[in-house]
C-alpha cells in the first residue's frame, strides 16, 4: 500500500456526495448536509516522559447512516532515561504527522463502524549522554484503521469514543513501532457545526 493508494482512497471517500443521499434526519428535523469541525486531544506524561497529540477532523453527514471526513494526526512525545542520582543519560523526541480520510457508518443509533485509511510520517531524534552519540531517523508508513465506537450526533454537534486497530500493521507505523503486537487505538472527540443550511419553509 503506497501514499498514492491512500490519496486515491481519501479522494474516493470525499467524492461520495454524488451517490449519497443529501439529507440527515435528526429528531425529525430535515436539513441539508451539516458540516462539523472537531476532533480529539491526547495529553499524558510521567517520570521522564511527555506526550501531546491533536486529531483535528472535518466531518460531513450525508444522512442518518453515513458520515465522511478528513483527519490530521499531530503528535509529539519525549522520553528521558535517568540514572539513580536523577541525571539524564539518554533522551528521544518523536514527532508524527499524518493525513487520512474516514467513513463512519451508523447501522444503529449511537453505535458506529469506522474505516480510516491514512499515511503517517515519524521523525525521531535520540541522544545518549553516556556515550555522546546521537542520531535521527525518518520513517513513513500507510495504515488502515478499522473499529467500532459509541457516540451521539445531532444538528448541534457530535461526540464519540472509539477503539480501532491498524490492520496493515507495518513495522514503521506509529501504531506498531516498539511493540511486538498490534496495539488498540483508543480515541475520543467532539465536534461542532460550522455549516448547516436551514431548509426553506413556505
Amino acid at each position: 500500500m503506497s501514499f498514492k493508494y491512500i490519496t486515491s482512497a481519501l479522494f474516493l471517500l470525499l467524492s461520495l456526495p454524488t451517490i449519497a443521499q443529501t439529507t440527515i434526519q435528526t429528531n425529525n428535523i430535515e436539513t441539508p448536509n451539516p458540516v462539523f469541525f472537531g476532533g480529539g486531544i491526547v495529553l499524558g506524561g510521567g517520570a521522564g516522559s511527555f506526550q501531546l497529540g491533536l486529531n483535528p477532523e472535518l466531518v460531513k453527514s450525508y444522512n442518518q447512516y453515513i458520515d465522511l471526513g478528513a483527519a490530521v494526526n499531530l503528535y509529539y512525545s519525549s522520553f528521558k532515561s535517568m540514572d539513580n542520582t536523577g541525571n539524564t543519560i539518554a533522551r528521544s523526541n518523536n514527532t508524527q504527522f499524518g493525513l487520512g480520510g474516514f467513513i463512519r457508518a451508523w447501522p444503529i443509533d449511537q453505535f458506529f463502524i469506522q474505516i480510516q485509511p491514512e499515511y503517517n510520517w515519524t521523525f525521531t531524534n535520540a541522544k545518549s549522554y553516556a556515550t555522546g552519540m546521537s542520531g535521527t531517523s525518518n520513517v513513513s508508513a500507510p495504515s488502515l484503521l478499522t473499529g467500532i465506537g459509541y457516540g451521539k450526533r445531532n444538528l448541534n454537534g457530535f461526540s464519540y469514543f472509539s477503539i480501532m486497530f491498524d490492520i496493515v500493521n507495518s513495522l514503521q507505523s506509529p501504531y506498531r513501532m516498539g511493540q511486538l503486537t498490534p496495539q488498540p487505538i483508543i480515541r475520543a472527540g467532539v465536534g461542532f457545526p460550522i455549516f448547516s443550511a436551514k431548509k426553506k419553509e413556505y
